[in-house]
């Protein structure tokens, strides 16, 4: 395989990582919009003198969508999650991860303190954790 077709692979492999990525952590801004219409139901709720009792079913209809919404948000967030955690790493691009890191950084050294800071953050068995640690090995080596 020439070099062009292995860069090529790799920047396609790093986008679909990196737009997973960023799904998961739209993830907590949609989970956060949901908690916005938990306020809503909540200022409903204390305006309920002034509504009166017609306004409770469709509170009710809201809050059970809310959770519905919610516990959609969640299910898909783990799916995301699963999908991303399945893509493979290729030995080029840890490869080639780990050179760029050290061209960023100034030294081997402070590569390796980058790589396990980012390292710590990440969930064991992730896909970015797994990321980490090849870029770490190749680091150490």
């Amino acid at each position: 395989m020439g070099d062009l077709t292995k860069n090529k692979e790799i920047q396609e492999n790093m986008s679909d990582s990196r737009q997973l990525t960023t799904l998961v952590k739209e993830l907590q801004n949609a989970i956060r919009n949901v908690q916005s219409i938990e306020d809503y139901l909540t200022r409903l709720s204390q305006a309920k003198n002034l509504l009166g009792k017609d306004a409770n079913p469709l509170t009710d209809e809201i809050d059970k969508n809310k959770t519905l919404l919610n516990d959609s948000l969640i299910q898909m967030g783990k799916f995301v999650s699963g999908v991303l955690d399945s893509i493979e790493i290729t030995e080029d691009e840890l490869d080639n991860a780990a050179k760029q890191l050290e061209l960023f950084t100034d030294t081997k050294e402070d590569a390796i303190i980058y790589a396990k800071k980012e390292l710590k953050a990440q969930v064991e068995d992730s896909y970015w954790h797994k990321y980490w640690t090849g870029i770490l090995n190749r680091l150490d080596n």
